[in-house]
């Protein structure tokens, strides 16, 4: 936090205290407009971080267990070491650190301590199956899964007002999945509908909703996990389509969760090798990120689906995998197996120039720009 704060400090005196505070320019920068302020200011952070920093801030991790195999509901040793010593950017909670209100509010404060530059602090809270909150303690409103909500703009802001009240800032929801092979093992009624302009509808309604309460959505698993017969979890997961049917199904809703402004997307563990030619899984594909990118035309934050998953961790090391995520155009890295292993390698990559600087810098700028807009700095 201190080399947070001395930035903050050269920033403020460098554009005026009320420029710092949101009030008006000052006679230090008359011509600044907010953007460029907020431009300036990031880049100075950017430009001040390490190669170990900007790598930390590449990874959301995952604490669930104390060393000896409780649950993580109060910030351990272990823990608030790794996050100081990697720098990371972001945690995961589960429901093994999830107990009363209380404790999860002081949980997600001391993880806000622990951190170099604000922390964004996800979930996943989708209702029904999927739902971290429902094993806990902590009083909410319980929720269907996708397939039966009643009234998804409701859910999708009451989940994001009781999460905002615990101090988690993203969920990792809604599923954007078309839900169109019945034997799909992992999908489901987790996914809104088998028809692509109905889900595509209510996953905007769903986004519009709870980031209105201050809390990022994160559209998942890109480019869609609902026509898999497979579990990514245990292996190798395939989608048979081309591309021309990608766009006219799978992809439908991921371009509605983009115009109604979701903040994150997941990517999946997700092979297209009918759609594309590198025979990698989207989390590693720079083409399939690149369609993303520049075909859907989203700006914001393309996180992995978690990387200790077997359809990585059989084929890959957690610093390879990471490494390679981040140069196909992923912004963080989600739960990586080995956390040093990923966060030392992802360094190593910086210093060396395998990671291009303008790649990590559009990765950083995605990152520090979110949590600048949601008030996390």
């Amino acid at each position: 936090m201190k080399k947070l704060l001395a930035i903050l400090l050269t920033g403020c005196m460098a554009f005026g205290m009320t420029a710092c505070g949101g009030g008006a320019a000052t006679e230090d920068a008359p011509d600044k407009t907010p953007e460029e302020m907020k431009a300036d200011y990031i880049q100075d952070i950017i430009d001040d971080m390490d190669a170990a920093e900007k790598a930390g801030q590449l990874i959301m991790a995952d604490f669930r267990q104390n060393a000896d195999g409780t649950g993580m509901t109060v910030l351990s040793d272990e823990a608030k070491q790794a996050i100081e010593e990697y720098h990371i950017g972001g945690v995961i909670l589960f429901a093994e650190n999830l107990d009363t209100k209380e404790q999860t509010q002081q949980l997600t404060a001391d993880l806000q301590e622990a951190a170099d530059f604000g922390m964004l602090i996800g979930i996943d809270e989708e209702g029904g199956l999927v739902s971290r909150l429902k094993k806990s303690n902590i009083e909410h409103e319980t929720f269907p899964d996708a397939a039966e909500m009643a009234d998804v703009a409701y859910a999708g802001r009451t989940i994001g007002t009781e999460l905002a009240e615990l101090g988690i800032n993203v969920d990792f929801a809604p599923v954007a999945d078309v839900n169109t092979n019945p034997d799909n093992p992992v999908i489901g009624t987790r996914a809104f509908s088998s028809d692509p302009q109905a889900a595509a509808s209510k996953v905007a309604e769903f986004i519009n909703a709870i980031e209105e309460t201050g809390v990022s959505a994160c559209a998942k698993h890109f480019p869609g996990h609902g026509d898999t017969a497979m579990d990514s979890h245990l292996g190798e997961t395939y989608v048979e389509h081309d591309l021309e049917r990608l766009r006219t199904v799978e992809f439908v809703p991921f371009e509605q969760a983009i115009t109604a402004g979701t903040d994150f997307i997941m990517a999946g563990h997700i092979k297209t090798p009918n759609a594309t030619t590198d025979g990698l899984p989207a989390t590693l594909s720079s083409e399939m990120l690149g369609i993303l990118r520049n075909d859907l035309g989203f700006d914001g934050i393309i996180i992995t689906d978690a990387m200790n998953m077997g359809a990585i961790v059989d084929a890959y090391g957690s610093g390879e995998s990471a490494v390679m995520a981040v140069q196909a155009g992923v912004d963080m890295v989600l739960m990586p197996a080995d956390l040093a292993e990923a966060a030392e390698t992802l360094t190593e990559a910086i210093k060396d120039g395998t990671i291009p600087e303008k790649r990590l810098n559009e990765a950083l700028w995605h990152i520090l720009s979110l949590k600048y807009d949601k008030g996390i700095l």
